[in-house]
């Protein structure tokens, strides 16, 4: 699963690459403007709550009966082909109203930007409709204990992305349209790659409205407080759209690109485990062992937050010459890169707590609970819309930033205070002993990188030599990781170090 999905991130990152090179901000702020709408529901009805809310009822269905578990995905899946109609209909011919609501008077005063995130939306919504249809089906897969090819097809999607980036610009009426159609064709592509496998499982959906079935409306219960606590988590996104659409021209696409590179270490693992853990997290649940949920949800939160507390401090050390190696280059001016690394080293700290939220949440949808992190959701993104405005005032776009962070570690904060009441057990105090040494070894993790970094002045000319740099600075801090991590006796180190041992000698 991590491979599959670190492959589709670097991708990804070579997509953005491109995208800074080849279009001006200008063009690049509309396009992330514009797919921000469509990427927030597919997030919300394909990864989000119906997902989260089918699973461990398909699970439970399927260790019952295989007609039960059939009847289940046709009535879910026909319930989601009503709602993406319409709501793909609705985003094709009428994007104005939700783009009015996301964006800042400011950017809207700017007409030809605007009118170019219109069209740019009007083209990409349906991807909803594909991406949606992908993520329901990747679900089933994953239930039914089949992650590689789930994994691996949305380097479909940006391998269609990376070529229709690099097309030449006079084969389209209005430069920009060719991001729009890689956007639909590789969404229609990422959903088709798992039909096969869909069929070869025996459930693949049919149509049927029997919305009387019991599954079927205990997944609607439990989709409704899931819809409103993914919701919420969702609108944060729209909430610093709406925000960064105030700021200087590029702000959004910083916010982007950022976002990309925090994304690489984050689906390494956290995206990953995230995934893989509910269904067999539910499955422990069908099995009645509740207390095993508690023990594998610390196990794997202390692992992220291992790797994600280290990459955070790579990051934060590294953060210059990592943009000027993916970014500088183009279209992409040396003002640029610092802006965008000075935005990363404010923002890269989100990935621990994210991290958390990712590996939390799962647990207590296993356990059918979906309507206290809705409860935390809320609370989280009403401090966000509180706090943001004020530190903005004052740091401008990392005031915003930071108001995230925020908004995100009070949300692991409170799944972490509840996690015994609703879930199962927590051993607190061999948790936070575990996080003061992750602290350590991060904080030597990040000195390291930096210092190496520094010590090789001679090879910061050119591509070749940063890049050369890069990798001794990210090997001498990784090395110093596994050597102090085995020091200091955590345990997870010597476990990972095993695993990719066996793999290898495999």
């Amino acid at each position: 699963m991590a491979f599959g999905t670190m492959t589709s991130r670097v991708l990804g990152q070579l997509r953005e690459s491109l995208l800074a090179a080849y279009f001006d901000k200008r063009i690049t702020d509309a396009w992330a403007a514009a797919f921000r709408l469509p990427n927030m529901f597919r997030r919300l009805l394909g990864e989000g709550s119906l997902s989260v809310s089918f699973i461990p009822v398909f699970v439970e269905a399927r260790h019952d009966h295989d007609v039960r578990a059939q009847n289940l995905i046709n009535s879910v899946y026909t319930f989601l082909l009503l709602i993406l109609g319409c709501l793909t209909t609705f985003g094709v011919l009428y994007p104005e109203p939700l783009l009015n609501l996301v964006l800042d008077p400011a950017y809207i005063a700017d007409t030809e930007k605007y009118l170019l995130t219109l069209r740019l939306a009007k083209m990409m919504f349906g991807f909803i409709f594909f991406i949606s249809s992908y993520a329901f089906i990747m679900g089933i897969l994953n239930a039914l204990g089949q992650f590689s090819l789930p994994a691996v097809a949305p380097t479909l999607w940006n391998l269609c992305m990376i070529i229709s980036t690099v097309l030449p610009h006079e084969w389209f009426p209005v430069l920009g349209d060719q991001l729009a159609w890689g956007v639909l064709l590789g969404g229609a592509m990422q959903a088709a790659i798992l039909i096969p496998a869909l069929l070869k499982a025996g459930y693949f959906p049919k149509i049927s409205f029997d919305y009387k079935n019991k599954d079927f409306q205990r997944v609607i219960r439990n989709m409704g407080p899931g819809l409103i606590g993914m919701g919420l988590l969702q609108f944060t996104t729209i909430v610093n759209l709406r925000f960064s659409s105030a700021l200087r021209e590029g702000t959004i696409s910083y916010i982007n690109y950022v976002d990309r590179l925090i994304e690489l270490p984050l689906s390494l693992i956290s995206v990953s485990l995230g995934t893989a853990l509910l269904p067999a997290l539910s499955n422990f649940l069908a099995r009645n062992e509740r207390h095993k949920i508690g023990q594998t949800a610390q196990h794997y939160l202390e692992l992220n937050l291992l790797i994600t507390m280290a990459a955070a401090a790579g990051l934060y050390s590294l953060a210059e010459p990592i943009v000027q190696l993916l970014f500088g280059r183009g279209k992409f001016r040396p003002e640029d890169v610092l802006m965008c690394s000075q935005i990363l080293k404010t923002y890269c700290w989100i990935m621990i707590f994210s991290s958390g939220v990712r590996v939390l949440t799962p647990a207590y949808f296993a356990v059918k609970n979906t309507w206290f992190p809705a409860i935390v959701s809320g609370i989280c993104l009403a401090v966000h819309i509180f706090m943001a405005p004020i530190l903005m005032a004052r740091y401008q776009v990392h005031g915003l930033m930071m108001s995230t962070i925020l908004s995100a570690t009070l949300n692991l904060v409170l799944l972490l205070i509840f996690f015994p009441r609703f879930v199962s057990e927590f051993k607190y105090v061999g948790f936070f002993k575990s996080v003061f040494i992750f602290a350590l070894l991060a904080s030597v993790t990040g000195g390291v990188a930096q210092s190496f970094y520094v010590w090789q002045p001679y090879l910061n000319f050119g591509f070749w030599g940063l890049l050369i740099n890069l990798c001794l600075s990210a090997g001498a801090a990784i090395l110093i990781f596994v050597i102090l991590g085995r020091v200091l006796g955590v345990t997870l180190v010597t476990e990972a170090l095993n695993r990719v041992k066996k793999k290898f000698i495999k």
